[in-house]
């Protein structure tokens, strides 16, 4: 339940700040007092949509925080459980900042959120019963969803839902394969000649950098050599400074030092390993050298295979590295649409199960429909008949819906009512008036409501257009109903106020230029006077005070 309540800087409210308990809590005050910001501002709050406009004159932010007790409330623990966002006490503690400049922050228990997410636990915590959804009731979906929400089966319309989207995805995957049979013909031949070039070429992984290396080398051939011999020049057939030769006549130096160092023996031996490993060095580039000869047969080879390959890849528009993986994915792709008749009838064998399970499921959710819809026809008679239409008749027609596998079920609702015993029963939008459709979405509201886990219920002047005893009955059921929920209900009506286990007033006025508007709780005495000024007016008599002072008595 909502515990309490703090807002700042919200359109005509400057500050306000209110503990909240349980029950039923009237909220009145004269017309254009801005009763509806109260819900307004908890709508905000649970993710409704900001406006800059809603926040007050000069000031560059608005500020909404609630807080919510939810020890009694599961659902709403899970949530936070699954989110990450429970804190230690059983509270859920809501906070929205709008600023200036048009945007806005969510807090959850002091982390911060996203609308989407503060949307869906707003529609764990709160429900409101609005003058919208009288008209929205006339509609075909609304009235589903509300036979639904009576049959708590809601889990089961989830299934029929899932089952007959995922059908129709798999009937999608088979028209579309079908479809584009032409196009596969298509593609698959043009499929089929790139393979063709491809497998002529056959490149084989590494080959392209191999054959650059190899070109590169043979078209530098004349240079390498020339290098190469000089190389060997200078190792061992310049005379009379090749470096073998010098090494040769540094052996006869340190073999004549040895007689007078000992260590120079350690220097021959160095001298030696030299040796030895330049004529090694030597004999390699003496055989490199004769098994280079120019051989314009080979290059001519190569530059054919290079030229080639670099061709074709520029035909396909990749590097000549990436050719072999195009291959390989344009063979994936040939043989995927090869195999494209036996894919079609592999997903068609997918499809008379799929079909039954859906139907089994929608059937299961028919007859639970039609229980519930006997159940809740005699529920709305019983209370619109005791809302002074004595003759008030209302049924739920379950017709065959004709459209195949549809996601909500086997059936349209349709919700039916006669008002008067001469009537036939007809489509509410043909028959009903607005005082009659105020006291039939009531009816309605009040039926769900006893099938509802959302802890916070607000009626925003579902008593429009009715008064007198009928109001006063309305009043006593929203004040049962308060008995298990936490009900705020805006209202005009004195003998609905009355029924109220708490009442807040709002009131607006004036200092200087500027306009404010503040909620408080009454006390008894301030009570009395609201509703006599509701039902008196302007001119408060000894007589009306004891008529209101008889309307909170009577209750």
């Amino acid at each position: 339940m909502l515990t309490h309540i703090y807002i700042r800087d919200l359109a005509t409210i400057e500050s306000l700040e209110l503990d909240l308990s349980t029950g039923n809590t009237m909220i009145t005050g004269e017309t254009g007092a801005g009763k509806s910001i109260f819900i307004e501002a908890i709508e905000l709050a649970l993710g409704g949509r900001a406006s800059t406009n809603l926040i007050r004159s000069g000031k560059d932010k608005a500020e909404i925080s609630l807080s919510f007790d939810i020890t009694s409330f599961p659902k709403v623990i899970r949530y936070l459980q699954e989110t990450d966002l429970m804190q230690d006490n059983p509270e859920c503690i809501i906070r929205r900042v709008i600023t200036s400049d048009g945007r806005s922050r969510c807090y959850v228990n002091g982390s911060p959120s996203t609308l989407p997410m503060l949307k869906e636990l707003g529609d764990l915590l709160f429900h409101l019963h609005g003058q919208h959804e009288q008209h929205v009731l006339l509609k075909s979906d609304t009235q589903r969803d509300m036979l639904d929400r009576f049959a708590d089966h809601l889990p089961l319309v989830a299934q029929v839902k899932q089952l007959a989207l995922a059908r129709k995805t798999l009937q999608q995957q088979i028209d579309t394969l079908r479809d584009k049979t032409l196009e596969r013909h298509d593609r698959l031949a043009y499929l089929n000649f790139q393979l063709d070039e491809l497998q002529a070429v056959n490149l084989q992984p590494g080959e392209w950098e191999t054959l650059e290396a190899e070109h590169h080398k043979l078209t530098h051939r004349e240079e390498l050599v020339q290098h190469l011999q000089h190389s060997i020049a200078q190792l061992a057939e310049g005379e009379p400074y090749n470096i073998l030769h010098l090494l040769h006549e540094l052996r006869k130096t340190l073999d004549a030092a040895q007689t007078v160092e000992p260590k120079a023996e350690n220097w021959l031996h160095a001298l030696n390993s030299a040796t030895l490993l330049l004529n090694d060095l030597t004999s390699e580039i003496s055989h490199y050298l004769q098994g280079t000869e120019l051989d314009p047969e080979t290059l001519q080879a190569v530059e054919e295979r290079v030229s080639l390959i670099y061709n074709l890849s520029r035909k396909h528009k990749c590097t000549p590295q990436t050719l072999v993986t195009l291959q390989a994915q344009l063979l994936a792709e040939q043989h995927a649409l090869t195999n494209h008749d036996a894919a079609i009838a592999q997903l068609e064998m997918q499809l008379p199960d799929m079909t039954q399970n859906y139907l089994s499921h929608a059937r299961q959710l028919s007859l639970s429909r039609e229980k519930a819809a006997h159940k809740l026809e005699k529920e709305i008679t019983a209370t619109i008949r005791s809302l002074s239409l004595p003759h008030g008749e209302f049924k739920i027609a379950l017709e065959l819906d004709q459209t195949a596998h549809a996601s909500h079920g086997m059936e349209k609702i349709n919700f039916l009512i006669k008002t008067n015993p001469d009537q036939a029963l007809q489509p509410l939008a043909k028959v009903i008036s607005g005082g009659e459709l105020s006291r039939l979405s009531l009816a309605a509201h009040l039926a769900l409501a006893n099938r509802t886990t959302i802890p916070t219920l607000v009626f925003d002047e579902v008593d429009t257009g009715l008064s007198g005893a009928t109001a006063e009955k309305i009043g006593k059921i929203l004040r049962k109903l308060g008995e298990s929920y936490q009900v705020f209900c805006v209202t005009h009506q004195p003998q609905v106020a009355a029924c109220g286990h708490h009442q807040l007033l709002v009131e607006k006025y004036f200092d200087g230029n500027s306009t404010y508007t503040r909620l408080r709780p009454l006390k008894n005495t301030e009570r009395t006077a609201e509703i006599a000024r509701m039902l008196g007016g302007l001119k408060i008599t000894k007589k009306t005070l004891e008529h209101a002072r008889e309307v909170l008595e009577s209750v």
